[in-house]
């Protein structure tokens, strides 16, 4: 009897150190991917198009490969370190009409911006990857011009109404190209 307690437990101690090990691996897998940013393909921008399809980003649009929410993050800071209009807080909610993407943008430039551009990504609440436009991508286009309140220091809400979004409840975003009212122009390259 104690011979079989013995390998049982030696069993459970060698299964969990085998677990953690394994675990630790693929964890560490999955947020070492290279690819993390790419650029969108021209069969990417036409995958999501026809009716009620979501704004896709257009061809050439620096992207975000489909990593988890933390290393999204990571990158997103670091890219968007220099950029006039940031995100601040960003999530996928419900509403009246539907799902809607909800995003704080805040001016970090010297002038009032009339209008920008950009590409938000949704996220489940385990922090992976999840579809939020008509071909299951996991990112979606947005823009909104005749913005009146976007002063320098100053935070706009912007809200998107989708149609396809599978269970997104949190989202990341970057903006890609601002207009000011004086006409000064900012894009990524």
């Amino acid at each position: 009897m104690q011979k079989l307690i013995l390998v049982g437990a030696l069993g459970v101690a060698v299964g969990l150190l085998l677990g953690i090990v394994l675990g630790r691996y693929l964890l560490e897998r999955e947020w070492s991917q290279p690819n993390v940013l790419m650029r969108v393909s021209a069969a990417d921008a036409q995958r999501s198009t026809g009716k009620d399809a979501d704004p896709s980003p257009k061809q050439g649009t620096l992207l975000l490969g489909p990593a988890p929410i933390a290393r999204a993050r990571m990158v997103l800071a670091e890219i968007t370190k220099a950029d006039p209009l940031v995100l601040e807080v960003g999530d996928v909610g419900n509403s009246d009409e539907g799902n809607e993407l909800h995003l704080d943008l805040k001016n970090r430039g010297k002038c009032a911006v009339k209008s920008f551009s950009g590409t938000a990504y949704g996220y489940d609440a385990f922090g992976k990857p999840s579809a939020m436009n008509k071909g299951g991508e996991y990112y979606v286009a947005f823009n909104e011009d005749n913005v009146s309140d976007l002063a320098p220091n100053e935070t706009h809400s912007f809200n998107l109404l989708l149609h396809h979004v599978n269970n997104a409840s949190l989202a990341v975003a970057h903006v890609d190209s601002v207009t000011c009212t004086d006409g000064t122009k900012w894009a990524r390259n």
